[in-house]
């Protein structure tokens, strides 16, 4: 049974796993290699727990109960009585797999979870004397609000290793748990690759991307269009995730990273934080649409609602080929999509009613 729980990383995610945890009352010592990040850490965390007992998400009873539960921890000893690590650190496999074999030696008793999500698990753990105890924890940002978790079995993880952490995730933290094979980018980043490349490839083709925009959030109903979803996730960062999935999988053409986002990027127009990316922003707000972002588009007579079905189209047969290759099961694929992308229907879902794409 877990009862306290480690973080190694105090950045947006590990602070926000901390606050997840804390909110629903598991101790937590939270690490970090450099105390200016700690610090900043503990800063978010302070301010996310007043933020939530003001908003009446908890009490603020359990607000003061969080802060005076959680141990900003100088050395990775003082995490030697925690059931759970979680890593968060940065996305660089060489330091994950050191911090792992160093925290194995601190606490051989714990289970080992990691919340990458460019790597495969496996190779996370590749350094620890003892993989049965170590899966993947796929968190979503931010984690106080998604309801969602990627759960990741590696070759070695043992099946009572993957319960605990099962049971940790459902019932201790009241989110949902979607069970992945370790594979590259799970359910969500992987399925969702189509939604960000296959428009890129329509306005190629000649499509407008402020109609594929439209179109998707009138047909399709999500809340929000692949361009305008691309500009908020930061392009530098869904095009590293592009690439990371594109060269695991071997290059496959269905995932190879597009011009117009390569370009965009190269210019340091990085989306809604940089103020241009797909989209101009004016505090905070889209004003326009970039023109860098058209300079590419071809001339064919393309309309949005063709462009969105066959958006749609590729997205459903992601998750089709995915279930295909044992991922996960349709109704895991389904939920993960819909909780992580607050999508009104999964792929399977939409395929199964005949309804309006997703």
């Amino acid at each position: 049974m877990i009862e306290r729980v480690g973080i190694l990383g105090a950045g947006t995610m590990g602070a926000g796993i901390a606050q997840l945890c804390l909110q629903n009352e598991f101790p937590v010592a939270l690490w970090d290699v450099f105390p200016e990040s700690l610090c900043a850490g503990a800063g978010r965390i302070r301010e996310g727990l007043l933020n939530a007992a003001a908003k009446n998400r908890i009490s603020q009873e359990r607000a003061e109960w969080g802060n005076q539960n959680i141990v900003y921890a100088k050395s990775l000893g003082e995490l030697s009585s925690c059931d759970l690590i979680i890593e968060a650190i940065i996305e660089d496999l060489p330091v994950k797999v050191k911090i792992l074999s160093e925290i194995e030696k601190v606490c051989p008793q714990a289970i080992w979870a990691t919340n990458t999500s460019s790597f495969l698990v496996s190779n996370v753990g590749q350094g620890l004397k003892t993989p049965g105890r170590f899966l993947g924890l796929h968190f979503f940002n931010p984690p106080v609000a998604m309801k969602l978790v990627e759960m990741i079995r590696a070759p070695q993880t043992q099946e009572e290793v993957f319960k605990t952490a099962k049971d940790f995730i459902e019932e201790g933290l009241k989110r949902r748990a979607v069970s992945v094979q370790d594979t590259p980018g799970f359910i969500v980043n992987r399925v969702m690759r189509p939604y960000y490349l296959e428009s890129q490839r329509e306005v190629l083709s000649g499509a407008e991307l402020l109609e594929i925009d439209r179109v998707a959030r009138e047909i399709g109903r999500v809340p929000m269009g692949p361009f305008e979803l691309m500009d908020l996730i930061g392009l530098d960062v869904n095009l590293s995730i592009t690439k990371s999935i594109y060269e695991a999988l071997g290059r496959p053409a269905r995932f190879q990273p597009q011009p117009i986002q390569e370009r965009l990027v190269a210019l340091k127009q990085l989306g809604k934080k940089s103020g241009r990316g797909f989209y101009i922003y004016e505090s905070g707000k889209i004003i326009a649409v970039n023109p860098m972002a058209l300079e590419m588009r071809g001339t064919a007579n393309v309309t949005a609602e063709k462009s969105w079905n066959k958006i749609a189209q590729a997205l459903i047969g992601e998750a089709e080929l995915a279930f295909k290759e044992k991922i996960a099961s349709q109704e895991d694929i389904d939920l993960a999509i819909r909780l992580a992308m607050n999508f009104p229907r999964g792929p399977f879902e939409w395929k199964k009613e005949n309804a309006s794409p997703l």
